[in-house]
C-alpha cells in the first residue's frame, strides 16, 4: 500500500514538472494535434477522450476548426473524413457548447452525407441554447421541402437527421416546417419521423397548430387539424377551438385548381366531424353555414350524400335552438317537396328526424306531425312518430 501511494505521489509529480505553471494536459494535446499528421491527429483525439475530468471540448472544437479551414482539400481524403467525423462526435459526446456554430460552419460546406448526419446529430445536443442553430436548422429543412416540393431530389438521409435533431432541441419555433416535412410525401419513415418530432416540441401546443390552421397552406392547414384530434396533449376545449378554427378557415377558402378545392372541402368534412365528435355548440352558427353549402353542393351533384349525413348529425350534436331551426326548415322544404308529388332521399330525411328528435326542440313539432299525412315511406312516417314521442 505505501509502494502504491509513492508511484502516485511520484506520477503527480512527473506531470506537474512535464507541464509547468503554465501548460494543462489540455494545451499538451492541443499542440501535438496542430504539430501532428491526419492520422496523429486522430491517434491525438483518441487519447483525449480517454482523458477523465479534463474539459477536451477546445481540442475537439479546433478538430472540428481545422476540418473547416481545409475542407476543400479534404472533399476525398478518408482519413480527413475519419478526423471530421471523430471530432463532430466527441463535440456531441462532451456536450460542448462553444462549439456549436463550427459545427453548422462545417454543415453548411461540407457535401458528404455521413459527416453531414453526425453535425446534424451533435447539435441536437451542443445547439439546445442557441437561437441561431435552431433557426438555421429550421431554415435549411424549409429550403429542402421547397426543393423536394419542386420536384428536385434532396439529401434523405441528412434531410432525416435534421428532423430528429429538431424534435430533440424541441423548439416551437420547428412547428411549421416539421409539419411541411410531415404532408409533402417524403417516404413513409421521414414522414413517421417528422411526426414523432412534433410530439417532442416544447411551448403552447394549441397555439402552434393553430398558426399552421389559420396561416399555412391547405394541406398544412388539414396535416395540422389531424394533428390536433390526434393529441393526446389537448384538452376538449382546445380542440373545440382549434377545429371552430379549422372550419372557419375553410369556409373562407376558394381555389380555381382542382385539387386544392378538393383539400379545401376535406379540410370542412373533417372540422365537422371533429365538432361532431366534442358536441362543439360554440360552433353552431359555423356549422350550419357548412350545412347550408353541402346541401347546395349535394343538389349540384358535386359531394356525395355521406358528406350531407355528416352534416346533419353535427347539428344534431350542436344541442342548440340554432340547429334545430335549421334542420327543422329543412325538414320542411323536404315536406314541400313530397307534397308537390316529388322524389326523396329517405336516408337524409330520416337522418333529418332522428336529429331532430336528439335535439328535442318544439320547434319541430307541427312539421314533425305533417309527416305523417304525406306520402313518405312507412320508415320515414315511423321515425316521425317517435320523435314526436320523444319530444
Amino acid at each position: 500500500m505505501k509502494n502504491k501511494i509513492t508511484l502516485i505521489f511520484l506520477t503527480i509529480i512527473l506531470i506537474s514538472s512535464a507541464y509547468g505553471q503554465d501548460t494543462s494536459l489540455l494545451s499538451s494535446f492541443q499542440r501535438n494535434f496542430a504539430r501532428g499528421s491526419l492520422s496523429t491527429k486522430i491517434k491525438v483525439l483518441q487519447d483525449a477522450s480517454l482523458v477523465e475530468g479534463v474539459e477536451m471540448g477546445p481540442l475537439y472544437l479546433q478538430a472540428a476548426e481545422f476540418i473547416y479551414d481545409n475542407f476543400q482539400s479534404f472533399q476525398n481524403d478518408p482519413v480527413a473524413q475519419e478526423l471530421a467525423l471523430l471530432a463532430i462526435r466527441m463535440i456531441g459526446v462532451a456536450g460542448y457548447e462553444p462549439g456549436a456554430g463550427a459545427l453548422w460552419r462545417l454543415f453548411d460546406v461540407e457535401k458528404n452525407s455521413t459527416v453531414r448526419m453526425e453535425i446534424a446529430n451533435a447539435l441536437s445536443v451542443v445547439g439546445k441554447n442557441k437561437p441561431e442553430i435552431i433557426n438555421n436548422l429550421n431554415l435549411w429543412l424549409a429550403s429542402q421541402n421547397n426543393i423536394y416540393r419542386s420536384g428536385s431530389g434532396v439529401d434523405l438521409q441528412v434531410l432525416r437527421e435534421v428532423i430528429v435533431a429538431l424534435g430533440r432541441l424541441g423548439d416551437p419555433s420547428s412547428f411549421p416546417i416539421l409539419l411541411s416535412s410531415a404532408v409533402l410525401g417524403y417516404s413513409a419513415e421521414i414522414t413517421r419521423k417528422a411526426q414523432e418530432a412534433l410530439t417532442l416540441l416544447k411551448g403552447d401546443y394549441s397555439s402552434m397548430v393553430e398558426e399552421v390552421i389559420r396561416k399555412g397552406s391547405v394541406s398544412e392547414k388539414l396535416a395540422g387539424l389531424r394533428l390536433m384530434y390526434a393529441s393526446e396533449r389537448l384538452k376538449a376545449e382546445q380542440k373545440g377551438g382549434l377545429a371552430t378554427a379549422a372550419l372557419t378557415v375553410a369556409l373562407g377558402l376558394a381555389s380555381q385548381e382542382i385539387a386544392e378545392r378538393d383539400q379545401i372541402r376535406q379540410l370542412r368534412y373533417e372540422a365537422v366531424r371533429a365538432l361532431t365528435v366534442l358536441k362543439w355548440s360554440k360552433a353552431t352558427a359555423l356549422v350550419i353555414e357548412h350545412f347550408n353549402r353541402i346541401v347546395v353542393e349535394w343538389d349540384r351533384g358535386q359531394v356525395s350524400k355521406s358528406f350531407v349525413l355528416e352534416a346533419i348529425s353535427c347539428l344534431g350534436a350542436m344541442g342548440t335552438h340554432e340547429a334545430a331551426v335549421r334542420l327543422t326548415l329543412y325538414l320542411e322544404l323536404i315536406n314541400s317537396y313530397v307534397d308537390n308529388g316529388q322524389a326523396y332521399d329517405e336516408q337524409v330525411v330520416i337522418a333529418v328526424i332522428k336529429n331532430l328528435e336528439l335535439l328535442g326542440d318544439l320547434v319541430a313539432f307541427d312539421y314533425l306531425l305533417y309527416t305523417g299525412y304525406l306520402n313518405y315511406s312507412e320508415r320515414v312516417k315511423q321515425a316521425a312518430r317517435e320523435a314526436l314521442k320523444n319530444l
